[in-house]
């Protein structure tokens, strides 16, 4: 099956502080609906550390969440900045630079490829 007959949602946000939360929001709202509640929170932490990532690196950020089977969520950010993500040393004082290794501790796996003039950067999680 192909996702976009499985539950999917694009949502192109703006680079401002506000996307991020918005960005939890909306994957919280699309789980519910969807009946697959994020109980644990982990798919909305993966989405808003992505979304973060992204906007301060890129200038335009597309947030993509399907669902490709009946266990998995998809977390799919698409910049414009071709640039990979890059995971920091470890620096337990650091007040910024641990978004990637949440994502990778949360997620089944995660990546990025490039995509056109950019990248997607993405992560697979349990779901419910």
């Amino acid at each position: 099956m192909d996702y976009l007959e499985r539950p999917h949602f694009v949502l192109a946000l703006r680079p401002a502080d506000t996307s991020v939360r918005a960005a939890r929001d909306i994957v919280r709202a699309a789980l519910e609906g969807w009946d697959r509640p994020d109980t644990t929170g982990d798919v909305e932490l993966i989405a808003s550390e992505l979304v973060t990532n992204a906007l301060r690196h890129a200038n335009t950020v597309t947030l993509v969440l399907y669902l490709p089977d009946d266990k998995t969520a998809m977390v799919e950010v698409w910049d414009d900045n071709p640039e990979g993500p890059v995971e920091p040393p470890h620096d337990m004082q650091a007040e910024s630079g641990r978004g990637l290794f949440l994502v990778g501790a949360l997620s089944r796996s995660w990546g990025w490829r490039p995509a056109g003039e950019g990248k997607v950067t993405w992560a697979q999680a349990a779901t419910p």
